[in-house]
């Protein structure tokens, strides 16, 4: 009797923990929704000898984009055959 009670107070404690991440984290991913004029961009990441190319690359657009009144909002890795090939960039005014 004592070992199934003990079962069933610590079911209620992993479904009620868990209930409140699921809650937390949907909040916070609307309230992290950009509203207005969003883009999303494709930055390739055809690699060259330096080890700096792709930061250079997510630079420059970065700054491209900010001149016309953009800011980042979010970066997404893109690969295939678990090579990468860019990243999908997305800014919002």
């Amino acid at each position: 009797m004592k070992s199934s009670y003990l079962a069933s107070l610590l079911l209620a404690a992993v479904l009620g923990a868990g209930g409140s991440i699921l809650l937390t984290h949907s909040t916070s991913a609307q309230a992290a929704t950009p509203t207005g004029d969003t883009i999303t961009v494709f930055v390739d990441a055809t690699f060259g000898f330096r080890k700096t190319h792709m930061a250079d690359k997510l630079t420059k657009s970065h700054a491209e984009y900010a001149a016309r009144g953009y800011r980042f909002v979010a970066m997404s890795p893109y690969s295939e055959n678990g090579d990468l090939v860019g990243f999908f960039v997305t800014y919002a005014r």
